[in-house]
C-alpha cells in the first residue's frame, strides 16, 4: 500500500513539474524569449540590457539617436513610426538595438530584405523571423507576432488597415512588444522623419556612393515640440554614426560683420 502511495505521489510531483515547466515556456515565448539576467549579476553592477525603472521596461537605441528619444531610450510596448528617407536602415538599426542579446525580432512587409542587410545592421539571424504577411491570414499572422516576439518591424510594403493597426498596438502594449513601422496608417507614440542632406563618395562625375547624411526629426509623447539630430548612414556596414559638424555650419556660425552705411555725395 505504501509503495503504491509513493508511486502516486511521485507521478503527481512529475505532473506538477511538467505543468510548471510548460507555464514557464509559454511565458518566455510570450515575452519574445527575453531572459531576465539581472539575478545572475552582482548587485550594483551596471547592465547594458533593458532595465525596468518602475515606469516600464526601457529598451536601448543606437547611440547617435539617443537624443531623439525621451530619456534616451524606448519603452517596451510602445510604437515608433518611420517616415522619409532611409526608412529601412532606420528600422533595422532601431530593431537591432532594442532586441539586444535575448529578444526575438520579426519583420513583415519587407519581401526584398536580405539576411546580409539584417546581419550588417546588427540583428542575429538565429533570433530573426521573416514573415510573408500577405493573404487572408495576414491579421492572424501579425497578431501572433505581436504576442510572441520582443520587436515587431512592419515594413513599407505592408498595406495595413487602420483597424488592424490599432489592434496590433493594443496587443503590443499587453505583451510589451516594441512596434517599429514604416509610415503606418495611424498614429504612433513617436514619429521619426528623415531627410537626406547629401551623399559622400562621388567625385567629378565618377566614384561610388559610400554614405549619406541624414537629418532626423522626432516628435510625439514625452517630447516638447520636436528634436533634431544629424547622422551618417555608411552603406557597407549599415551602422549609424554621428555626423560631424560640417564646414558650412561652422561658416554660418561665424559672427556677421556689420558694414557702416556709406553716405552718398549730394
Amino acid at each position: 500500500m505504501s509503495t503504491a502511495l509513493q508511486v502516486e505521489d511521485r507521478e503527481q510531483r512529475l505532473l506538477r513539474a511538467r505543468a510548471a515547466l510548460g507555464a514557464a515556456e509559454r511565458s518566455a515565448a510570450r515575452w519574445g524569449g527575453r531572459i531576465d539576467r539581472t539575478a545572475l549579476q552582482p548587485s550594483g553592477s551596471p547592465s547594458g540590457e533593458s532595465a525596468d525603472d518602475g515606469l516600464g521596461t526601457r529598451l536601448p537605441v543606437p547611440g547617435p539617436l539617443q537624443g531623439l528619444f525621451p530619456r534616451g531610450s524606448l519603452r517596451a510596448g510602445s510604437s515608433v513610426a518611420i517616415e522619409g528617407s532611409a526608412s529601412t536602415s532606420l528600422l533595422l538599426s532601431l530593431a537591432a538595438a532594442a532586441a539586444g542579446e535575448d529578444s526575438w525580432c520579426a519583420i513583415a512587409g519587407m519581401p526584398d530584405l536580405g539576411l546580409r542587410s539584417a546581419l550588417d545592421a546588427g540583428l542575429d539571424p538565429c533570433r530573426l523571423a521573416l514573415a510573408p504577411a500577405d493573404g487572408e491570414q495576414r491579421p492572424q499572422v501579425l497578431s501572433a507576432l505581436a504576442d510572441g516576439v520582443g520587436v515587431l518591424v512592419l515594413g513599407p510594403d505592408l498595406d495595413l488597415a487602420p483597424a488592424l493597426w490599432r489592434s496590433l498596438l493594443g496587443r503590443a502594449r499587453t505583451a510589451d512588444t516594441l512596434v517599429l513601422a514604416a509610415a503606418p496608417p495611424g498614429r504612433a507614440d513617436l514619429t521619426l522623419r528623415a531627410a537626406t542632406q547629401g551623399w559622400a563618395g562621388l567625385g567629378q562625375g565618377s566614384g561610388r556612393l559610400h554614405r549619406r547624411r541624414l537629418e532626423i526629426t522626432s516628435e510625439g509623447r514625452g517630447i516638447a515640440g520636436y528634436r533634431t539630430a544629424e547622422v551618417l548612414l555608411p552603406q557597407v556596414s549599415g551602422m549609424i554614426a554621428e555626423a560631424p559638424q560640417s564646414r558650412e555650419s561652422h561658416e554660418n556660425a561665424r559672427p556677421v560683420r556689420l558694414l557702416r552705411p556709406v553716405r552718398r555725395a549730394g
